[in-house]
């Protein structure tokens, strides 16, 4: 069995979950990492014994013999590592979620990974899950007829949360193409996620070409909120999926049905587990098997709908597939002054997690009291969510 090279770009937090991940893999090895803040890449090195520490990504390219590449960066860092990764000869990316901001930069990953022949995979590891692999299974059954209505809410914006919502419901449909969309949002503060202009709430619908149709809501304060959570309606029945439990509503069943899941000690760690499927999943597709489940082009179509929602908002009309705005089109509606800030101050809902002079002070201070790199990011993320 070969042994698979791996090097993590990004040592925040996010790639403690890819670490997670490809620990539980047994032909994987973890070579380098590499983060422009010493602190971040020294820590998180020297907690999962990483051989090799580099302050760029293109570093560890140039130097490291890869077989296999996470980009753990945020969003808007996402497209350079990725293209870089291709461009070095690397055979995988697992890129970190949302794909991109904007389809200009998605298009750019996807074209530069066909032209290397890298298998590029997007981190939507809820389509490992086992709540909605279940669902997928009963679509596919026709347990509750053809698909009619699917209903997500979310909060944090839709390049964070909504990102899996959008992505789990086109997969529990074996990934149908999208008609058309309409959206709306409203932006009165002056609201990022991860450096990303987002809105403050939003909400909207796409029509597919199997004729069932997706509506979103964000940060509307709707009761049962989650990335993991979604209803469907159908012509015969209904059903509720989340990433550890599904129910079901048809003529067989006595009212509400739970649905029984292979919920085995594997499967309950989720992040983890999660994690370690998307990469046994990408090796396979590496020896010859079937593609990805979370490939590049069905990511680029999650991302494509979150865009084409923004530029409803912007256009006041009906965008027809394919999008043709190629730059974020939040980004234009402020530009433009489509959208006025009436609370004036800058935040950024994550914040947190970035290691500025403060974050770096208080890293520093757990570290001499002997915490170790994980549980120092575990603070500062619970400290930031307070």
């Amino acid at each position: 069995m070969a042994t698979y090279r791996v090097g993590i770009i990004g040592c925040g937090g996010i790639a403690q979950s890819h670490m997670d991940g490809y620990l539980r893999v047994e032909n994987v090895e973890v070579v380098a990492a590499a983060d422009p803040i010493e602190g971040a890449r020294e820590g998180f090195c020297e907690d999962y014994g990483i051989p090799r520490v580099y302050a760029t990504y293109e570093e560890m390219l140039e130097k490291e013999d890869l077989d296999i590449v996470s980009v753990c960066t945020w969003h808007l860092l996402h497209p350079a590592p990725t293209i870089a990764a291709a461009e070095a000869g690397v055979q995988g990316v697992i890129c970190e979620k949302p794909m991109a901001i904007g389809m200009r930069d998605a298009d750019r990953m996807v074209d530069a990974c066909e032209k290397s022949g890298t298998k590029l995979v997007i981190s939507h590891q809820r389509r490992f899950t086992p709540g909605w692999e279940k669902v997928r299974e009963l679509m596919q059954q026709g347990a509750i007829g053809d698909p009619v209505l699917l209903t997500g809410q979310v909060r944090d914006g839709l390049a964070n949360w909504a990102t899996h919502t959008i992505d789990g419901m086109l997969f529990v449909m074996d990934d149908p193409e999208v008609d058309w969309v309409m959206g709306a949002a409203e932006r009165v503060t002056d609201r990022y996620e991860r450096d990303t202009a987002i809105e403050d709430c939003c909400m909207g619908i796409a029509t597919l070409n199997n004729g069932a149709q997706i509506l979103i809501q964000s940060d509307l304060n709707l009761e049962g909120e989650s990335a993991g959570h979604f209803q469907i309606r159908g012509t015969e029945g209904m059903v509720e999926a989340a990433e550890r439990s599904v129910r079901l509503f048809n003529a067989g069943t006595n009212g509400w049905e739970d649905v029984a899941l292979d919920m085995s000690e594997e499967n309950r760690a989720i992040g983890g587990e999660t994690n370690a499927a998307q990469t046994r999943e990408l090796i396979a597709w590496l020896e010859g098997g079937p593609e990805h489940r979370g490939q590049g082009k069905k990511a680029r179509a999650t991302v494509e709908v979150m865009m084409a929602i923004y530029e409803s908002a912007r256009q006041n009309r009906v965008i027809h597939f394919p999008l043709q705005e190629k730059v974020y089109p939040l980004d234009l509606m402020i530009e433009e002054g489509k959208v006025t800030v009436e609370k004036p101050g800058r935040y950024d809902i994550r914040g947190f997690l970035k290691r500025d002079e403060d974050n770096e002070a208080e890293y520093n201070r757990l570290k001499a009291k002997g915490m170790g790199h994980h549980g120092i990011m575990r603070q500062l993320n619970k400290k930031g969510s307070q």
